[in-house]
Order: structure tokens, then C-alpha cells, then sequence
């Protein structure tokens, strides 16, 4: 009898630790509207179809069909969106100010340049306020960049900045400024730069952080 209530509790523990490790396994993943340069799962791709596609939220029963899961923000046909992570039917994308999961069935992925050419970095590259400019010198490229938060016509608004020059490995370039407080990581993925900072580029809440896209005619 005693054999038969251990094995009884053993295996709804089990039963009861599987979706908890699902769980924890979710929450260890970064959010899908957060890609970063050294995240292995970055892709481009286009959204593909003859309509709009709503991007989707998470969180219980989401990314899914249910109209609840279901957020403002729409992909057009042809646009084109940064991929990360994947879930069953589904896929993290990132468009230009907005991001969610979108049905796998209507993404198309492809791979980014492993190696472009130091002309590829060239531009003026913005997300909301903040900017960063690319330029190739030599064989490597030299970049400067302002950030502010909460805005930049918001004053007193906290400022940053980033100034230096680096040889690209791949399709990364890695940034640090001459004190080593400031770190900043890059990586091109075109019609994208997807920059990342060590939050220590500027004043209180500060941060390069996000995906940009260059300004028309800059390049």
C-alpha cells in the first residue's frame, strides 16, 4: 500500500513539474519585441500573402488564433521584419517601431549577410530620437551616436553619446569608449542595425538598445 501511494504522488508530481518547467522556460526567453546583436535566432525575413497581418502578444494561450492575442499593430504584404525566436506555428518579428509573433505561414525567412561590405554600414541610422551615424574609414568603421530619454524636445531631457571607430567582424562591430565604462554592439542586418548597449553610455535611463532602420538618402 505504501508502495502504491509513493508511486501515486511521484507521478503527479511529475505531471504537475511539466508545465512549471514549461513556464520557466518561457520566462528565461528574452521578449520577442527585445533582439539583440548576438542573438543566434536572427533572421530576416518578409511577411508574404495578399493581406495585412495582425502581430501577436503574449502571454496565456498567446501568440495563438483567439482574437484576444491579437494586437494594434499590423505587417503589410512585402515588409520586411526582423525573425528571432520560433514557437510551434509561430515566429518573432520585429518590423520598424513595432514587433510581436506573426503566423509562421506568413513570414518568408532568409539569411543575413554574413559579411557585408564596410559601404553596407554606411548612413544615418535612427530609432525615434536617437541616432546613430556609420561611416566606413579605412577598414573599419567609425561611428558616433546620441541618445536621450524620455525625448529629445523633452527637457530637461537625459542625454548620451558614443564616439569611436572599430574594424567589423562579420556582419558585428563591437564599440567601448576610451574609458571602458561604455560598450556598444552592433549588428547589421539590412534593412536593420541592431544595437545594444551596457546602459552606461549616458545619464539616468539612457540607452542606444533597439532596432534602427537608416534615414532615407544617407547612405
Amino acid at each position: 500500500m505504501t508502495s502504491k501511494v509513493f508511486t501515486l504522488l511521484f507521478a503527479t508530481a511529475l505531471i504537475a513539474a511539466v508545465p512549471a518547467r514549461a513556464a520557466d522556460t518561457a520566462a528565461t526567453e528574452p521578449p520577442c519585441n527585445d533582439p539583440r546583436p548576438d542573438d543566434a535566432d536572427l533572421r530576416l525575413g518578409h511577411v508574404t500573402g495578399a493581406s495585412r497581418v495582425a502581430f501577436l502578444s503574449e502571454g496565456p494561450n498567446c501568440p495563438g488564433p483567439a482574437a484576444a492575442c491579437r494586437s494594434k499593430f499590423f505587417a503589410a504584404p512585402g515588409e520586411a521584419v526582423l525573425l528571432g525566436a520560433s514557437r510551434p506555428g509561430y515566429v518573432c518579428a520585429t518590423g520598424a517601431g513595432t514587433g510581436g509573433w506573426l503566423p509562421q505561414d506568413r513570414v518568408a525567412a532568409q539569411p543575413i549577410d554574413p559579411a557585408p561590405p564596410l559601404a553596407a554600414w554606411a548612413g544615418t541610422w535612427r530609432l525615434y530620437d536617437n541616432e546613430v551615424v556609420l561611416t566606413p574609414a579605412g577598414d573599419g568603421i567609425k561611428a558616433g551616436g546620441e541618445a536621450y530619454w524620455p525625448a529629445k524636445n523633452v527637457m530637461p531631457a537625459n542625454e548620451g553619446a558614443f564616439d569611436g571607430t572599430a574594424k567589423p567582424s562579420g556582419n558585428r562591430l563591437h564599440l567601448q569608449d576610451d574609458s571602458g565604462a561604455c560598450t556598444v554592439e552592433l549588428a547589421l542586418a539590412e534593412p536593420f542595425l541592431v544595437v545594444a548597449d551596457n546602459r552606461e553610455c549616458g545619464g539616468h535611463n539612457v540607452s542606444f538598445t533597439g532596432i534602427y532602420t537608416r534615414r532615407s538618402g544617407t547612405r
